[in-house]
């Protein structure tokens, strides 16, 4: 797998996984505070280091979780087309494609899939305790709520020069009635490193019924967050190579578009979406 490629894959990644609240080892995102369906109307992010990731990936390993994660549709495997039609037809989405640079040479599908996490209020409680968060941030009455999760079908795009875009429809997140998304924001900031003071004043500004939070490694890449097509998105340089990667979503769509260009050049590269 090329970089640009492995940068479209990890930014792909982060954003199926953005669901799965108190997902470890990094909250994706908060809960609604009502009924009803997560869409991604807006992307945010928050750098943190690496030593954070250590201790969160050693609490994986050590067994604990925030609950129970089952997968009730599995996806399927990446599979490869012949044609951008052929692609429409098995994800069942417009494909749109990079007017500059033509053709694709190959087209991949992948299929889309559901998950439920039943959170273990305790459990998560201790990962707070553990990563030198706050448990109290995390109430005795979550304990059993179950998130659902659907991801949907997504197309990868990849030409000659490396550059690769995917796209899918905006994942849905649907949680139970009652929570408050503001505590659970400031307790993945915590978790994710930030002071209790800034990640109380951060998770008060952020709307997290609409927002997708993206953890961003510091030794991963730098950020900024931009505007494409009228709809919002991150900018993101790798910090160990000329690549460039860019996360947006447009009209209920998300996509992804990672190459080696420089970030100016990506962004109009995005703008020639059709």
């Amino acid at each position: 797998m090329n970089q640009n490629r492995r940068i479209a894959t990890t930014l792909a990644t982060l954003v199926v996984l953005f669901g799965i609240a108190f997902s470890f080892p990094a909250v994706r995102a908060a809960a609604n505070d009502f009924l009803g369906l997560f869409r991604v109307q807006k992307f945010s992010a928050i750098s943190f280091s690496p030593d954070q990731l250590a201790v969160l990936e050693n609490l994986a390993e050590s067994g604990l979780t925030p609950g129970e994660f089952v997968i009730t549709d599995e996806p399927e495997l990446m599979e490869e087309v012949d044609s951008r039609a052929q692609a429409a037809r098995v994800a069942g989405i417009t494909v749109r494609t990079l007017s500059k640079l033509g053709e694709p040479t190959n087209i991949r599908v992948m299929d889309g899939g559901a998950g439920q996490l039943i959170i273990d209020a305790a459990a998560s409680q201790e990962l707070l305790r553990l990563a030198d968060a706050d448990p109290r941030l995390i109430s005795d009455s979550l304990d059993g709520t179950e998130v659902n999760v659907t991801i949907f079908a997504s197309v990868e795009q990849e030409w000659a020069d490396g550059t690769v875009l995917v796209q899918t429809d905006s994942p849905i997140v649907e949680y139970p009635e009652g929570l408050d998304p503001q505590p659970l924001g400031e307790a993945l900031l915590q978790l994710l490193g930030m002071d209790a003071a800034e990640a109380r004043r951060l998770s008060e500004n952020i709307d997290w019924t609409s927002t997708l939070l993206l953890p961003i490694p510091t030794d991963f890449a730098t950020f900024e967050e931009v505007t494409v097509n009228g709809g919002s998105g991150l900018l993101l340089n790798n910090v160990s190579g000329p690549e460039s990667a860019l996360v947006w979503q447009q009209n209920g769509k998300l996509y992804l578009l990672a190459g080696s260009e420089n970030s100016g050049d990506l962004l109009e590269l995005a703008e020639s979406l059709q």
